[in-house]
């Protein structure tokens, strides 16, 4: 994003995007959000009152007939009487009250006495009121309809019998009304829109309910009311809030705005003046704003602040002078340090015997942490790896000094242990800050293999033998070299075979944290060199580091990191230049081929010294290879194999091919199967040739002489 820099608004920004005009705006913005709101709960107000008006209109007409239609009318038989014969009714005829059929079955019920008595007071009632309508009627509670007993509407009367579907929550807060309150309810009709019933029921003399006297009042009236209410409240409410908006939104420009705009112009001409090498420093002080409130006490502070800002500033460019001189020296002092540790790879390239590489990484700039490995003579190579304690430039210089020490000790013909006793007295004899260093020194015959060593309170070493994993060494430890002068350290010999592995670490590797603060840990630590086991040096501590950064994630590390790997090859046999002598033999290319050809290979390999690791996972990739070819390179025709065994010296390893007549055919041109499907999803073949392919060290193929030609190579 590019950097903004201070300028002048112009006109039009002035008048859109000023915290004037955006106060302006905002203040505006409120009242009429204010306005809005008010209108809005005024209307609501105003409605629920009218609502409240209709209801009580409603449900006392209905209570006042209830009481005298009683006195005047038996409507218990006359309800009955319609009631009794609506059920009697066929679902057929019943569905359809406009029917003639229906209408018959209620004819003559106008012409009882009690229904013309019923009709003739509630005509009477309507006609005094100013309610939609006042009627006589009974609920079918099963089918949720209204059942007319008596309808005096002369427009649109309802004939006895007549029923019409009502919302079964009206329904049901009519059946189970208790006589508390105004029994009503609200609903919207499709013949006469919406409507506020209101009732009480008709009951008999053992307090059952015959039927209920119901007033409808219709309220589309109240739409036409609030209407009228709407424009004179929206027209007065809209000048109120203009008027309030404008008077408050200047009084916020005067006492918000305007200040800040002071500020704002004091501040732009402050840099300008900085960087044209102005020492004023009044900008601030001379704007005399006495807001009385955070404003006033704002231009107070930067007043201070800018009066202050002038010793800072010669301050702080000595303070950043003297820091650029000492990251010149730290990173002067680092590169010191880097340089001072073997770096240069491969270390060794003429002593095929061995390889050896190693690594260190500082918390700090600079570290407490060495590694270091020489030739103490021309049969003899020495290993350190050490841990200094304390960190940063205290740490690297007792670091040297202590590398430094250890290889001019180091003499032809002594033991770790003689050669520790002597650097341990010599850094007791001056050593007034009380630092030390963890030691683990060993010298290797590469000759023999034989690793004599001896360890300083150093971290165990682990070895892994050619058949096996990595493990722990648990050694013997001595005390710290720079804790007590006339320390005594005990050597010790391990045997490293052709193919043996040494792995060489300080405590900032198991002790390294992930963000909730667990350590790696030993067994982390071991199960990252058991992945890359069968690895060079270089991707043993490349996988080492790679866990521990997934580990530690985004943890801030607190401690230096150096791993060293030493590969023991062997002394060298005359013959190592020469090609490897291959042996073969040659099959059917058939399933029935495998087991020979398994227990040919195994034979050259156990011949060879190969691990029984190694043998199993040759083992598998000489199945799976067999089995393509006998599945597709001839087809029905048939034909042969010819599987050939070597063994290479530099580096060990096997080399087996299998070569067939078959059709040209490359499987390592296939595409990888996605293996995080399921079998019953992933398409078939191609499981084969990708395990073999992630399994074995090498895996190359060639089509030559009008022959496929797969070749496998797997360090021994």
């Amino acid at each position: 994003m590019p950097e903004k820099s201070i300028r002048e608004m112009n006109l039009i920004e002035r008048q859109h995007y000023s915290l004037a005009a955006r106060t302006f705006r905002a203040t505006i913005m409120g009242a009429v959000i204010f306005g809005l709101v008010s209108l809005v709960i005024g209307l609501g107000l105003y409605a629920y009152a009218v609502g409240g008006q209709y209801i009580g209109e409603a449900f006392n007409l209905s209570k006042s007939i209830g009481g005298i239609i009683g006195k005047v009318v038996d409507v218990e038989p006359l309800a009955d009487e319609v009631m009794s014969r609506y059920r009697g009714l066929d679902d057929s005829v019943r569905k359809d009250p406009g029917s003639d059929a229906y209408a018959a079955a209620f004819s003559d019920i106008a012409d009882r006495d009690d229904y013309k008595t019923s009709l003739l007071l509630l005509r009477e009632f309507l006609k005094s009121s100013d309610v939609y309508d006042v009627y006589i009627a009974a609920y079918d509670w099963d089918l949720a309809r209204m059942v007319y007993i008596s309808d005096p509407d002369e427009e649109d009367s309802c004939p006895p019998g007549y029923w019409e579907s009502v919302n079964p929550k009206g329904m049901k807060r009519f059946r189970d009304w208790d006589g508390e309150g105004r029994l009503y309810d609200i609903a919207k009709t499709e013949k006469y829109g919406w409507l506020a019933t209101g009732g009480v029921p008709l009951k008999n003399d053992a307090g059952e309910t015959v039927a209920f006297v119901l007033a409808d009042v219709s309220l589309s009236g109240m739409a036409g009311r609030m209407k009228d209410f709407l424009l004179p409240y929206t027209l007065a409410m809209f000048i109120v809030v203009n008027l309030v908006g404008i008077i408050m939104a200047l009084h916020m420009r005067r006492r918000l705005a305007d200040p800040i705009n002071r500020i704002a112009a004091a501040a732009a001409e402050y840099v300008r003046d900085k960087r044209s090498g102005a020492t004023d420093s009044t900008h601030f002080a001379d704007l005399g704003i006495s807001t009385g409130d955070e404003i006033e006490n704002l231009v107070l502070t930067m007043a201070d602040m800018e009066k202050d800002l002038a010793g800072y500033e010669a301050d702080l460019a000595r303070v950043i002078a003297e820091r650029e001189r000492a990251g010149t020296e730290l990173e002067l002092a680092r590169r010191i340090q880097a340089d001072m540790l073997p770096n240069i790879y491969p270390a060794f390239p003429d002593r095929p015997e061995f390889d050896i590489y190693a690594s260190m990484t500082p918390a700090k700039e600079v570290g407490g942490d060495f590694y270091d490995f020489f030739l103490i003579d021309s049969g003899h190579l020495g290993i350190v790896m050490a841990d200094v304690s304390g960190k940063g430039i205290p740490a690297a210089l007792f670091m040297m000094v202590s590398k430094i020490l250890v290889q001019n000790c180091a003499a032809p013909g002594l033991s770790p242990g003689e050669v520790l006793e002597a650097v341990n007295d010599r850094i007791c004899a001056n050593n007034r800050e009380d630092m030390f260093v963890t030691v683990w020194f060993g010298i290797l015959d590469i000759g023999t293999g034989v690793l004599t060593a001896a360890n300083a309170g150093h971290e165990y070493p682990v070895l892994k033998k050619p058949d096996g994993d990595f493990e722990l060494l648990k050694d013997r430890h001595g005390f710290v070299i720079g804790g007590m002068s006339g320390m005594k350290y005990k050597d010790y010999e391990i045997k490293l075979l052709p193919g043996s592995k040494l792995f060489l670490y300080t405590d900032g590797v198991p002790e390294a944290s992930d963000p909730d603060g667990r350590p790696f840990g030993n067994e982390r630590m071991l199960e990252a060199l058991k992945n890359a086991e069968d690895g060079t040096t270089v991707e043993i501590l490349d996988a080492v580091g790679g866990a521990l950064r997934a580990f530690a994630g985004d943890a801030p590390r607190s401690d230096d990191i150096t791993m060293l790997c030493l590969w023991y090859t062997g002394a060298q046999k005359a013959d190592r230049d020469k090609a490897p002598a291959y042996r073969e033999i040659t099959l059917p290319a058939s399933i029935d081929s495998i087991p020979a050809a398994t227990a040919f290979v195994d034979a050259e390999l156990a011949a060879a010294g190969a691990s029984e690791r190694t043998q199993t996972r040759i083992d598998v990739a000489v199945d799976e290879i067999m089995s393509n070819i006998a599945s597709y390179a001839y087809g029905e025709a048939g034909g042969n194999v010819t599987v050939r065994v070597g063994i290479e010296d530099e580096p060990r390893a096997a080399v087996i091919s299998f070569t067939d007549s078959g059709r040209p055919f490359d499987p390592l041109a296939a595409p990888a199967p996605d293996v995080t499907l399921s079998a019953d999803e992933r398409e078939a073949g191609g499981l084969g040739i990708f395990i073999v392919k992630k399994t074995i060290d090498c895996v190359s193929y060639e089509y030559k002489d009008g022959k496929n030609i797969l070749t496998l190579r797997e360090p021994v």
